[in-house]
């Protein structure tokens, strides 16, 4: 019915064309319409073309929940999180580690001082053969926690600021700085020299200043391990989110 229905109308209006002496390829256009007819009223259902998308979709989900399962499962054999790392004892810090983010904060109570650590991701480190003897290269390319260890003596009053990179057999101290609590965050400080063109003796006494308090070598091991294994609880947390939201 379709095409009767469209033929009434194509046929009458070539006819006219032709008449009235228009271009031949007008007229020739529309005997190409009345050629195609066939394949104009034969075209696939609506209905089928979405069922086939959301067909699509749904067999990529299962794919891609697929995936995740193993990647999960994957994860918990080679690396499976572990629960032992804090032993009472193990530190003289407080841990606060909140799931989903990517650093901690340690604190204590030093005397009348608030200490604060805020622990950033273990940088691993990229060890080159050729490079093991090369002095000049310092110690960047080591596997290391950075530290932002904030010392204050109460409320509203200012504080000091170490960033600190610990090592497996040291604390190195990379700057420091006094700071005021309502600073603006646009305000960039003098921070003095330095670390390293300090005097020996005065290297060794804020290393000491931070080593009685708790900021030393054992720390940043116990640290580098800690982190290590919030990096995977984190990575599983991550791939079970990601399959959450696709079952969804």
């Amino acid at each position: 019915m379709a095409s009767l229905h469209i033929l009434r109308k194509v046929v009458p209006a070539a006819i006219r064309t032709l008449k009235h002496g228009s271009p031949l390829h007008s007229a020739a256009r529309f005997a190409v319409r009345i050629q195609r007819l066939p394949e104009l009223t034969k075209r696939t259902p609506w209905a089928e073309i979405t069922g086939a998308a959301f067909a699509s979709k749904s067999e990529g989900e299962e794919n891609l929940l697929q995936i995740l399962d193993s990647e999960i499962q994957c994860a918990l054999d080679s690396d499976p999180p572990r629960e032992d790392l804090v032993p009472k004892g193990a530190i003289p810090f407080t841990i606060e580690d909140k799931p989903g983010e990517q650093s901690i904060c340690l604190r204590r109570k030093y005397g009348n001082e608030d200490i604060k650590v805020e622990v950033m991701p273990l940088e691993i480190g990229e060890q080159d053969e050729e490079d093991e003897d090369d002095e000049e290269r310092g110690r960047s390319g080591e596997t290391h926690v950075t530290m932002i260890v904030t010392i204050s003596k109460g409320e509203g009053r200012r504080f000091l600021e170490f960033i600190c990179s610990g090592y497996s057999d040291d604390m190195a101290i990379e700057s420091m700085s006094v700071k005021e609590p309502e600073q603006s965050t646009d305000f960039i400080g003098y921070e003095g020299p330095p670390f390293s063109d300090l005097d020996d003796e005065l290297q060794r006494g804020f290393h000491k200043y931070l080593e009685v308090r708790g900021i030393k070598a054992s720390l940043s091991n116990f640290l580098a391990e800690y982190m290590l294994n919030k990096d995977s609880n984190e990575y599983i947390r991550w791939l079970r989110n990601m399959k959450e939201f696709v079952e969804k």
